[in-house]
């Protein structure tokens, strides 16, 4: 059996997900965000007010942040290096799925929790090694990561 409460969250997780990334692919405030990561000064040129939308899409990422460090707090074994370790798997994350990229981002999560998981039960010893080497080989060959894009 697979507890509930963890069902929704992996449900309520996809949903926003894919919430955001129509918000971000179809709307004019998902245009506007863009350009403004893009060109900031052509963007403000257009009458884009960048400063502001950039509040809130912080003001927004940080709500989310403090939303998932209470969800997670409820289910997660909490210590004293807990954030060390979700830091560690965010930033394998961003590196495999590539930067600026939400496809990317649920690319390289499920990858990560998979590698994660599998390297837990069948290598224990070696799970730290089994997680950063597909992330070394990624640097290696796309820096960019697996959907990110070239600078």
């Amino acid at each position: 059996m697979y507890p509930r409460f963890r069902l929704l969250i992996l449900g309520a997780a996809v949903v926003l997900g894919i919430v955001m990334w129509l918000i971000l692919g179809r709307t004019r405030i998902g245009a506007a965000i863009r350009a403004g990561v893009d060109d900031r000064e052509t963007a403000e040129s257009q009458g884009i007010n960048i400063g502001l939308l950039f509040t809130a899409v912080f003001a927004f990422a940080s709500f989310l942040a403090g939303l998932a460090g209470v969800v997670g707090a409820s289910y997660l074994s909490l210590s004293h290096d807990t954030d060390v370790r979700i830091l560690m798997l965010s930033l394998v994350v961003i590196i495999i799925g590539g930067l600026g990229s939400i496809t990317g981002a649920a690319v390289g999560a499920v990858i990560t929790g998979l590698i994660t998981s599998y390297a837990s039960a069948f290598i224990p010893q070696f799970s730290l090694f089994a997680l950063f080497l597909p992330m070394a080989l990624i640097l290696a060959f796309r820096p960019q990561g697996l959907f990110g894009r070239e600078v």
